[in-house]
């Protein structure tokens, strides 16, 4: 991880070495220093926030993030052994994530507890953070009490919590970041051979496994084998070391093909993801530029939002560790990283994205919400380790600017897209809640106010941490993550009430509502008409958890697969008799039932 002082680590103000400092150790009790201490707290940290996760999620009952949860939850009943059946969009993504979840599918054929099976193991992976925070804030010589403050504070971020209340791969990516980083920082920091190796071992794990889980792991790959490729000719780490980092990346791809190509033969008709190429073209296309860049300085912006400031500090000392020739070459070369995965992502996404006139496309939380962990973590260790009021001053100003600006590009490049585009809460979460602080508006997005609440949270944290000055550095930055972890706290459960629950409840018709009112039977084989619900039929192959569904154009006389039994049509015409919704149906079918509120008809094969 990014060390804040030049290596062997100092203190730049007093010249002590870095870590507690003597006014700072007299901070904690005596028994927190005590070697079983740090490993019940995290434990008993660990199972705190799982089981506020599972608070959250108790009322969860089916996807409703159409198309990605469905997509994922669908590879994970085949990773389980279940059969095979139609896929959202003919695509396939990596499995990464569909293999951690796949358990859950093994154990029971009723898709609800399934789903709150799965959205136990999301918890489990996303308290992942806790610990990885923690170490990653010793390693940047925070104290132990601190360390574990903020910790939790981290853990319980909205961006941080907000995926795993769905079945996404959104889920293990910051642990993953965290763990890829910590990796990399140890490989190329002096040390014994065999424990760099282990470090970049882990590292490379990782990275590679990011790239299993989602297509944003193409970047993390990328970087990873640049760095070690540079590590291997210029002798950065053991050779042996870097060369076998690398033998574990190019596993990883290979596996995540391997996936990839065994997914593809067992679905019919389906394709890999096109993601990648979509970037591609549309960074060939000049036209797009404008859209692009406009796109890229919007992510990056809810980014630095969404962490209250912090992340734009974070960003900034990143920028200035990797110029300044003070810092180690392991220090320099994660703080190139966290930049360049920052860019790298945020312009990925900006171009993969279609053009769907949606607010949340410009300015999108989802893609660089894995980051937030690790810059957090970052922006901790420079409150505590920067001890100079007047330095601490600048950063702070520095940050104002860097959050200042670009919300003036973004305004200037976007306020006319945002009057013909669509709001959709789901996709703005974080920023919905800081402008709800200012005006309690959950029906709009308010870019300015956002930027305003953001920058006076990080004013009051960056006071906070003034007050204590030199030598209470620690009793500040404490009260700094306590306050972090109130708010943190505070905007998961708002978010949760105001975004998640009502997004779930909105589409009940399209989960379990549906499989009530059909009269599904246990070993059902269901085809659904091309025509009905685009929402409901993406989200019933996995609801069909114990039989298959597919899609066909039954209107226009396209027949039936042989082993369909079950076929719906949608009815909208309330006076019309049931039998129109399919005029041409083959012989040997007839009307098993009609559901009016949801204007569909239930067709059974005699």
């Amino acid at each position: 991880m990014t060390r804040l002082a030049p290596n062997p680590p100092v203190d730049p103000e007093t010249e002590r070495p870095g870590g507690d400092s003597p006014a700072d150790s007299r901070t904690p009790s005596a028994w927190w220093h005590a070697r079983w201490v740090v490993p019940l707290a995290l434990a008993v940290g660990y199972v705190l926030n799982v089981l506020f996760r599972l608070s959250l999620v108790r009322k969860l009952d089916y996807p409703t993030v159409n198309p990605d949860e469905p997509m994922y939850l669908v590879m994970a009943r085949m990773l389980a052994g279940r059969s095979t059946t139609e896929i959202p969009s003919d695509q396939v993504i990596p499995a990464g994530y569909s293999l951690l979840i796949s358990p859950a599918l093994r154990v029971t054929e009723d898709p609800v507890f399934a789903y709150h099976l799965i959205l136990g193991i999301n918890a489990l992976l996303s308290c992942l953070v806790l610990p990885l925070a923690y170490w990653a804030l010793r390693r940047l010589d925070v104290p132990r009490a601190v360390s574990y403050i903020a910790a939790c504070a981290v853990t319980l971020v909205p961006p941080v919590v907000f995926y795993s209340q769905f079945g996404m791969a959104d889920t293990p990516l910051p642990g993953l970041v965290l763990l890829w980083l910590i990796g990399l920082h140890g490989l190329l920091l002096d040390g014994g051979r065999r424990r760099r190796t282990w470090f970049g071992l882990m590292g490379a794990f990782a990275a590679g496994y990011c790239l299993l889980t989602h297509d944003r792991g193409g970047v993390i790959i990328a970087l990873t084998g640049l760095v070690l490729l540079a590590a291997l000719v210029r002798n950065w780490a053991p050779r042996i070391a870097s060369a076998l980092c690398l033998a574990v990346l190019a596993v990883m791809f290979v596996l995540k093909q391997l996936m990839t190509s065994w997914m593809m033969s067992r679905i019919d008709g389906a394709k890999p993801s096109e993601v990648g190429n979509a970037v591609f073209q549309t960074l060939e296309n000049t036209r797009l530029l404008r859209r692009t860049i406009m796109r890229v300085v919007g992510h990056i912006w809810y980014f630095l939002t969404s962490t209250w400031g912090l992340g734009a500090l974070a960003l900034l000392v990143c920028v200035l560790v990797v110029f300044s020739a003070r810092f180690s070459r392991a220090d320099r070369v994660v703080a190139f990283l966290m930049v360049s995965l920052l860019g790298g992502i945020a312009l990925a996404a900006a171009a993969g994205l279609p053009n769907d006139h949606r607010i949340d496309t410009i300015t999108y939380a989802r893609y660089l919400s894995p980051l937030v962990a690790v810059y957090l973590v970052v922006a901790v260790a420079v409150l505590y380790r920067v001890r100079s009021r007047k330095k601490l001053v600048i950063l702070g100003a520095g940050t104002v600017a860097v959050v200042g600006a670009f919300t003036a590009v973004l305004l200037h490049m976007a306020q006319h897209q945002w009057a013909k585009s669509y709001f959709i809460l789901w996709g703005l979460p974080d920023a919905t809640f800081l402008s709800s602080l200012w005006s309690e508006d959950w029906k709009h997005f308010h870019a300015a106010r956002t930027t305003v609440v953001a920058l006076i949270v990080f004013v009051v944290l960056l006071a906070l941490r003034l007050l204590g000055g030199k030598r209470r550095a620690a009793l500040a930055t404490g009260a700094v993550s306590v306050a972090m972890a109130a708010l943190a706290g505070w905007g998961t459960v708002a978010i949760t009430d105001n975004v998640v629950q009502p997004n779930h409840d909105w589409r009940y018709a399209d989960g379990a509502g549906f499989l009530e009112k059909a009269g599904l039977r246990p070993g059902d084989q269901l085809v659904m008409d091309r025509a009905f619900r685009w929402e409901t039929r993406v989200t019933l192959g996995y609801e069909v958890l114990d039989g298959r569904v597919w899609t066909r154009a039954l209107i226009v006389n396209e027949a039936p697969p042989a082993g369909a039994n079950v076929a719906v049509l949608a009815l909208v015409d309330d006076s019309a008799p049931p039998t129109d919704s399919w005029r041409r149906v083959p012989a040997g079918w007839h009307v098993d039932r009609h559901v009016p509120e949801y204007d569909f008809v239930i067709w059974r094969r005699d």
